[in-house]
């Protein structure tokens, strides 16, 4: 009996010490990549905006661009687990009205940048300007839709940011 209550107590405690760290999201890529910022969070999000794949149907994109630190982000965010989602709007409606074309990024400071990771998010693509020429890309979040996210990135770069 001993030995089961042991067995429960480290069960117990590796489960707690898993889930103090779920909430954060792994780094996926990190790369230092040849670009203006905007332009390629622009490119990125009108492309994965107007991706026709399933599995895309229920993100919603949200370009962000930071002017105090230059860099631009993207967040993918989820409508299922979204508490503020308008039904009428959501992709997973099949009756719903998609608004697809250029999606005006949101100008924040750096300092609201903490409060956009609260809302559960699929990836988060930040783009930060390291000099006139590149920029640093890092992607966290779900791996499977980073690499389409990723994928998408490159696409951007060998057309040269046309959506």
């Amino acid at each position: 009996m001993k030995i089961l209550i042991a067995g429960l107590v480290i069960f117990f405690i590796s489960a707690c010490a898993n889930l103090i760290d779920s909430n954060t999201k792994s780094l996926l890529f990190e790369e230092q990549l040849f670009g203006e910022h905007a332009a390629l969070a622009s490119c990125v999000t009108n492309k994965l905006q107007s991706d026709g794949r399933t599995l895309l149907r229920p993100l919603q994109f949200r370009n962000r661009r930071y002017s105090d630190i230059e860099a631009s982000e993207i967040h993918a965010y989820d409508t299922r687990y979204r508490h503020n989602a308008t039904a009428t709007y959501a992709p997973s409606n099949p009756d719903a009205i998609l608004i697809y074309g250029h999606i005006d990024p949101e100008i924040q400071s750096s300092e609201q940048r903490s409060n956009n990771d609260k809302a559960v998010y699929s990836f988060a693509l930040l783009l930060q300007k390291i000099d006139s020429h590149s920029v640093q890309a890092s992607l966290r979040g779900d791996s499977f839709i980073g690499n389409i996210a990723w994928e998408t990135l490159q696409s951007c770069l060998a057309t040269g940011y046309e959506p």
